[in-house]
């Protein structure tokens, strides 16, 4: 099911997963794939059947950031952030189901910033992140300044922003950024798996979790503790929790609904 023109959805049981679909030029995006990204991502929040959102690649990339092959329509490139990549990246982080990374290829520039923006990374093995931005003379953008700092603190941060250095999936997962390396031959089968694991999963609590872990690195322990308290109220009330304790108590698997 798909009415994009630069990316492919499919919706299977929960699992919503987008395909970026400009192979040619390696998944870079432009106005429109941005656009698209952001729509799919603000009617999978507003679709009660939608559980988790999978973004992945077709043909060898993920994508390879901006399409500077296009051209630079406007000089001033802050606009161009505030009107394109920023509300993209926010509708992501805004999503209140989880999102997983499939990187089946290389990772770079702004497409590494897609790519962080992401709850949950797995990686096809030869795959790779690089944040090229200083090679064309730019700072971070599309949010990687702050998901380098939250997943790596200051001094890695400044190492892989400041050198271009492309970072293998292998130690991408010795750094923390990614979950999985998965083979080529296990790649569709572990996709589709690891998209019913997460369809299956309290979608509420996730959610919540979700919200907490990006508010938590801001804010003094004192504000965490309540923000957990008002959360965990609400998780309380939820048919998932009195499923989880009644799947419990009945020692059988739960089937968790999201709400």
């Amino acid at each position: 099911m798909s009415s994009y023109q630069f990316l492919h959805l499919s919706q299977v049981n929960g699992v919503w997963t987008i395909h970026l679909k400009r192979p040619e030029v390696f998944n870079a995006l432009n106005a429109g794939l941005i656009h698209e990204i952001r729509d799919v991502a603000e009617k999978a929040k507003a679709s009660e059947s939608a559980r988790v959102l999978v973004i992945t690649g077709e043909g060898k990339a993920f994508c390879s950031g901006a399409d500077l092959k296009s051209g630079v329509s406007d000089s001033d490139l802050g606009a161009v952030l505030r009107s394109t990549y920023n509300p993209m990246i926010l509708a992501l982080r805004g999503l209140d189901k989880p999102v997983i990374g499939a990187i089946n290829g290389p990772a770079a520039g702004a497409g590494c910033s897609l790519a962080l923006a992401c709850d949950y990374l797995v990686a096809k093995e030869g795959a790779y992140f690089a944040e090229l931005f200083v090679q064309i003379g730019l700072t971070l953008d599309a949010g990687s300044t702050a998901f380098l700092m939250q997943s790596l603190g200051y001094h890695k941060a400044f190492e892989l922003a400041s050198t271009a250095k492309k970072i293998s999936a292998e130690e991408a997962q010795a750094l923390g950024l990614v979950a999985e390396v998965i083979s080529e031959e296990n790649w569709e089968q572990r996709l589709k798996a690891l998209g019913e694991e997460f369809a299956r999963r309290p979608t509420l609590a996730l959610a919540l979790i979700k919200r907490e872990l990006q508010k938590a690195h801001h804010q003094d322990l004192a504000t965490v503790l309540e923000m957990e308290a008002e959360a965990q109220r609400q998780a309380g009330y939820s048919k998932d929790f009195q499923e989880g304790v009644s799947s419990f108590l009945e020692k059988r698997a739960p089937h968790f609904t999201g709400k």
